[in-house]
């Protein structure tokens, strides 16, 4: 099949989250299975073109896209060969890419301009298999910048060849990010004003929605595991105002559970570690653990668990319960390595208690990839107690690594952690329900307890590690919702 994937983020060079590393991998599993997999996103002004290797697109012409009332001068660019398994185009234009991020300005407020950047982007997304004279079967968009992709493809596209039968599936990552925007903004996506008052595709609650719109216009829709499916069609918290919306799609809104990347995460050649390991020869993960000691100059007691975090500083992740029983547990002989950023009230909270413990709690406050694989390594137990989480990727590396993960039951939590204390034959790591600091504390306890057994230790080490979470069954599953989407447009 011919797969166009509309994305604002691709790691490893356009990446602010998870849904780069799914854009990747996804594409790749596919590409591997025999598909003509291309992907397209924005040329951000922050992007180095020549060591990304990003050069024009001598063959397509410079071209002139309307954006509301303003004209955009529009150039497409090419990264790395185009005779790579998967092909990553980018759009050029100066008047809306060149500012230096992805969604918002160093200091964290999003771009003013962010509804027409995400429609300048879907209108190229669609242009672009004309344009190369290559027949789309998918159109597979992700997340609500993409949505516009969707919705012309619906009502600009309705009459007129992509060219190929172009299907839509609409991936949502995270659900709580939306789009939202006052009514008269559906001037700057070019659509009928009717389409933003009730009972419009875009109208919700007298403003636009592009999520919404994106939900109730593409053929299929899914996201990224199947408990958050269930979560966000059954709960109003989970569902974040759009849970009737999600209900009203039935079967076409489904859960594929993401693959993990191990490529780049797999400890028996991960080039960032002291040691290399795997699970018949865990002696190099004990190395890890020494040099990660060292490097962050910290030291458990007691014969007490090192405890990793990474991962952003934010209420979802749930930051807020970690920190009120971070001080007991050091007192206790617990190390904590903790990596990240994020809201400054919780960096500094996290500042305060690692300096009340400097021998027990590292705080290191930026993005470090070498130093994340580090702790993964390096760590006794993965801390993971996220008010929701649609998929995660870090509890997957976490088990492949030997580090148990300690989890909320959320979302993909819940769908790839087993609690070693409920099912000894199959658990995989430490599971509690309240999101409460005394329902992880008490996770904490009993993954302190089976510590100290190194025999049952090493049992729950080589279950997680022999967990596979790889891309080919996920790209499977997307393979289904591909042929679906086709057979609708015939």
């Amino acid at each position: 099949m011919n797969i166009l994937m509309v994305s604002a983020e691709m790691a490893p060079f356009a990446k602010v989250g998870g849904l780069a590393d799914v854009a990747a991998a996804l594409s790749r599993a596919l590409a591997s299975r025999g598909h003509d997999v291309r992907v397209i996103l924005p040329l951000y002004g922050n992007l180095d073109r020549d060591r990304e290797n990003i050069r024009p697109l001598k063959k397509l012409p410079p071209l002139a896209l309307r954006v509301g009332q303003e004209v955009h001068d529009v150039r497409f660019h090419v990264r790395g060969s185009t005779s790579s398994a998967v092909k990553i185009y980018l759009v050029e234009c100066s008047t809306l890419f060149e500012k230096k991020g992805i969604y918002t300005y160093s200091d964290g407020v999003g771009f003013e301009d962010s509804l027409a950047r995400s429609s300048l982007h879907g209108q190229a997304a669609l242009l672009l298999p004309r344009l190369l004279e290559w027949p789309v079967d998918v159109v597979h968009a992700h997340d609500a910048s993409s949505v516009p992709t969707v919705l012309y493809r619906k009502h600009w596209y309705a009459g007129r060849q992509v060219p190929g039968p172009a299907g839509t599936l609409l991936t949502i990552h995270n659900l709580a990010h939306q789009e939202t925007h006052p009514t008269d903004a559906v001037d700057t996506l070019g659509l009928s004003r009717t389409l933003a008052s009730y009972p419009g595709l875009l109208e919700f609650h007298g403003r636009i929605n592009l999520l919404k719109a994106g939900i109730l216009g593409a053929d299929l829709v899914n996201t990224v595991s199947p408990n958050y499916a269930l979560e966000t069609t059954g709960d109003e918290e989970y569902g974040c105002g759009l849970q009737e919306i999600l209900q009203s799609r039935g079967q076409d809104y489904c859960g594929i559970l993401n693959g993990g990347d191990y490529e780049t995460w797999d400890p028996t050649r991960d080039k960032a570690l002291a040691a290399t390991y795997g699970p018949d020869r865990l002696a190099g993960k004990a190395k890890c653990r020494t040099a990660l000691l060292k490097e962050l100059n910290i030291a458990p007691e007691n014969g007490q668990p090192v405890c990793g975090f990474v991962g952003r500083l934010v209420g979802q992740k749930g930051v807020d319960i970690l920190l009120p029983i971070m001080s007991r547990l050091a007192q206790d002989g617990f190390a904590f390595a903790i990596l990240g950023t994020g809201e400054p009230r919780l960096e500094k909270a996290m500042r305060e208690v690692a300096g009340r413990h400097k021998t027990r709690i590292a705080f290191v406050d930026k993005f470090d990839e070498s130093l994340a694989h580090r702790i993964y390594a390096g760590s006794d137990l993965f801390l993971m107690p996220s008010q929701f989480e649609p998929c995660g990727l870090s509890q997957m590396y976490a088990l492949r690594y030997g580090t148990p993960p300690v989890v909320r039951w959320t979302g993909g939590l819940a769908d790839t952690v087993a609690d070693a204390q409920q099912n000894e034959a199959v658990g995989t790591g430490f599971v509690f329900t309240d999101s409460r600091p005394e329902s992880l504390l008490a996770a904490l306890r009993r993954a302190q307890v089976m510590f100290a057994d190194s025999d049952r230790w090493l049992e729950l080490q080589a279950a997680g590690m022999a967990q596979d979470f790889s891309w080919d069954l996920a790209a499977e599953n997307y393979e289904e919702l591909y042929k679906t989407t086709v057979s609708r447009q015939n």
